[in-house]
C-alpha cells in the first residue's frame, strides 16, 4: 500500500503542561514521530490514535466485499476523506 501518512500504530502519551492543562500527544510507535496533539480531549486523542487501524479495517472490508451497497459507499467515502481525495 502506498501511504503518505505516518504509518501506525499510533500511541498516546498524556503530559501535564503549565496552567493545569493536560496534553495528549499522539506518536507513531515505531519512529516516535509526533502525529498530533489534543488538549483536554482524551476521547479525541484516542480517536486520532485509532485512525490507521480504522482506515485499514475499512479498506479490508471494501476489498473483501463484506458490505452491502450503502455501507460500501459510506466506507469508500470515508476512505477517500481520510486520504484527502
Amino acid at each position: 500500500m502506498n501511504t503518505k501518512h505516518t504509518p501506525g500504530p499510533w500511541a498516546i502519551s498524556r503530559d501535564a503542561v503549565p496552567a493545569g492543562w493536560v496534553q495528549n500527544t499522539i506518536r507513531a510507535e515505531g519512529s516516535g514521530e509526533r502525529v498530533a496533539t489534543a488538549f483536554l480531549a482524551e476521547e479525541n486523542a484516542h480517536l486520532i490514535a485509532a485512525a490507521p487501524d480504522l482506515l485499514a479495517a475499512l479498506e479490508q472490508a471494501v476489498r473483501s466485499e463484506m458490505l452491502n451497497k450503502a455501507d460500501d459507499m459510506c466506507a469508500r467515502a470515508a476512505i477517500d476523506q481520510a486520504k484527502g481525495r
